[in-house]
């Protein structure tokens, strides 16, 4: 027999077994090739005008793209392997040479390779059009751009294909050169023994797993907290003992603790187990050994997935909040500085407008004996700074049920980052150091809201007291000194449709919105302070740019982790085909194995997704402040999503083991 004819009936007879690896490898090809016809059209990357520079956020895409999509096919080619072992096996016992047998699955390989990524770069250019417009619906611009087939993303794509297929050759050939016969026709059951029972070392192994879990979620609730962490080297070493105690006590968790409860319910069984039992428990308990690290990466790449996924959507979500922060009116002048100017402009071009003027003070205040906890002494000497200070009657203008009596306060401006940091508690005293003297004011409320632009206040809260202590602190020519901005005076455009032509009197007027002061002792200040507009436009380029590139990550890493799991219970379907058919001759029907086979999915996909969405949990919990001022509603609605999407692959198991058992009475 001619080797060609060889290989076309192996693969002919294995296509069964191909076919969701070759379509698997179709969307992996046509993603990438989408992803860097994006990353190569150079009007998709001038979009964005922010500092973020889009090509470079395509670059690392694609990147951490190609990482998973090779993780991916060496991980798929490895089961293969092990699925046609006995086949490989068989052609070395007919004398069929290891070369030879090399060089056909090298054939097989190459057609399958060449056919999947001709496919996928064509579905993937007819889908780019589409990506793009999700780009632009995503940074939230009404541009159109062109997009046409890019040489250099099929050479890029082609090279990367080209170089995995060779990696998923070598991976082949080592395979056939290096494993011996017996091995070949032992490969399926080796893993297959069943767990003796645990001895005391392993049980121990088992609770240090979940006990290291514990202890980095711990570890990460207290990550950020001033008084626990010093500086930014303590920062990193306990990042490094988070993500080191949750990846190791993952591994020992699936390798022995749920070995041990596994144990634990069949002996509490005491020999009767039940049909379910024979389907689910039993299973689990003989490839514990060999699915402990295949189910860890599962799990580890889910819950780096979701928390990626989750902190993009945050920043998204949140951008028009963070934008209120930043700016709350439409635009701001400090120290009237271009105000009349701006102003008869406004007029002379009809434009209506509201104005709301603050008084502005710096004043040395300590807030220490507000903090709920106690700072270590080198983060105290950072708290005692200069802040901004407000009178009553300025911010009632914005925040008009505050009630202040004498020596009350209130801060403005406190944000979800402000709260994780520093938190701080109602009722207690801060004190204004004046000329040598100290004034004690209670605070009496704290709003998250912001009264004037942090960038005003430097991102901190600004203090608003009673209109009488502030006029007297403004005739202290101490403080009139060391005050930078003594005013600011915010603009609301009342008519929409007239922004445009506002903002561009505002530039005009006040060189791009760029203010400068010069103290006392020579020190010059800039502040740079954009249209509202402009800065909600910049949030959503960064935020959209960035949810975009995740967005095709999160895809890529669910696919990865869906189709390995899926591969697993194809084989693990086929090697129970024997119990089923004995399961079938005695009596049970279709629907009462299924119940069994359910559970068993239940395990296999919900355990890794379970423990997945438990670990990104606490990793967003623990910085999510930073992404944005919303956590509740897109961490639901991104883990919804995902597990939407991921049941599609327990379902399509499903289906599988319910033809198999179909098939065989």
């Amino acid at each position: 027999m001619k080797l060609s004819t060889l290989v076309i009936r192996s693969m002919r007879k294995n296509i069964k077994h191909y076919y969701l690896y070759f379509f698997a490898l179709i969307f992996s090809a046509g993603l990438y090739f989408s992803f860097v016809t994006l990353q190569h059209n150079g009007a998709i990357v001038k979009l964005t005008h922010s500092s973020m520079k889009a090509e470079a956020g395509f670059k690392v895409g694609s990147i951490l793209l190609l990482i998973i999509v090779f993780f991916f096919v060496f991980y798929a080619n490895q089961l293969f392997l092990k699925r046609r072992s006995k086949e490989i096996g068989l052609y070395q016992m007919i004398g069929i040479p290891k070369s030879t047998i090399s060089y056909m699955l090298t054939i097989e390989n190459i057609i399958l390779w060449v056919g999947a990524t001709f496919i996928g770069i064509l579905i993937g250019f007819f889908f780019s059009r589409f990506f793009a417009l999700i780009f632009l619906k995503v940074i939230d611009t009404k541009r159109e751009v062109a997009l046409d087939f890019s040489t250099d993303a099929l050479l890029q794509t082609v090279l990367v294909f080209a170089v995995l297929l060779i990696v998923v050759l070598l991976q082949t050939m080592w395979v056939v050169h290096r494993t011996s016969l017996l091995d070949l026709f032992k490969a399926t059951s080796k893993a297959e023994q069943k767990m003796k029972k645990m001895n005391p070392f392993q049980i121990l192994l088992g609770i240090i797993g979940i006990g290291l879990i514990i202890y980095g979620y711990y570890l990460s609730t207290i990550l950020f907290e001033l008084d626990k962490t010093v500086t930014l080297t303590d920062l990193y070493i306990k990042m490094g003992m988070v993500l080191g105690s949750v990846i190791i006590g993952t591994f020992l968790m699936f390798r022995y603790s749920i070995a041990f409860i596994m144990n634990m319910i069949r002996m509490s069984r005491k020999g009767h187990l039940s049909l379910n039992d024979v389907l689910s428990i039993t299973p689990i308990m003989h490839r514990m050994k060999s699915n402990a690290l295949s189910l860890s990466i599962i799990t580890l790449m889910t819950a780096m997935a979701l928390a990626i996924l989750s902190l993009s959507y945050i920043s998204y979500y949140s951008a028009e909040a963070q934008t209120e922060q930043y700016m709350p009116f439409d635009m701001s002048v400090v120290n009237h500085k271009g105000e009349t100017n701006f102003e008869t402009a406004l007029q002379k071009e009809n434009i209506d407008y509201k104005k709301y003027n603050f008084d502005l003070l710096d004043v040395q205040v300590d807030t220490t004996s507000l903090l709920e906890k106690d700072l270590n002494e080198e983060n105290k000497k950072n708290i005692i700074m200069d802040n901004t200070v407000m009178k009553e009657s300025d911010v009632k203008q914005v925040l008009p049920n505050i009630q202040l009596h004498k020596n009350e306060a209130i801060m403005t401006g406190y944000s979800s980052v402000m709260q994780k940091f520093v938190p701080m508690t109602i009722g207690k005293s801060m004190t204004f150091y004046v000329n040598g003297s100290k004034h004690k004011l209670k605070l009496i409320d704290i709003e998250k809201e912001a009264s004037i632009s942090s960038q005003v206040t430097y991102g901190a809260t600004a203090i608003v007291i009673q209109d009488e202590l502030f006029n007297q602190l403004q005739k202290n020519k101490a403080i009139q000194k060391s005050t930078e901005w003594k005013s600011y005076t915010g603009y609301q455009i009342k008519e929409q449709s007239q922004m445009e032509k506002a903002i561009a009197l505002f530039k005009k007027a006040t060189n791009d919105g760029t203010f400068k002061t010069v103290m006392k002792d020579g020190s010059t200040t800039t502040l740079q302070l954009s249209p509202k507009d402009e800065i909600y436009k910049g949030f959503i380029e960064n935020m959209g740019l960035m949810i975009f590139i995740t967005g095709f990550l999160g895809s890529a890493f669910l696919l990865a982790t869906g189709s390995i799991l899926y591969f697993k219970q194809m084989t693990e379907a086929e090697e129970e085909r024997g119990s089923f058919m004995t399961l079938r001759k005695i009596g049970f029907s279709t629907d009462e194995i299924m119940r069994g086979i359910h559970r068993k999915q239940l395990f296999s996909f919900g355990l890794p997704l379970l423990i997945g969405i438990s670990h990104s949990y606490f990793a967003v919990k623990s910085g999510w402040m930073f992404f944005g001022t919303e956590l509740v509603v897109p961490l639901l609605v991104t883990m919804g999503i995902y597990i939407l999407l991921y049941s599609v692959f327990a379902i399509l198991t499903s289906n599988y083991y319910r033809k198999i058992i179909k098939e065989i009475l």
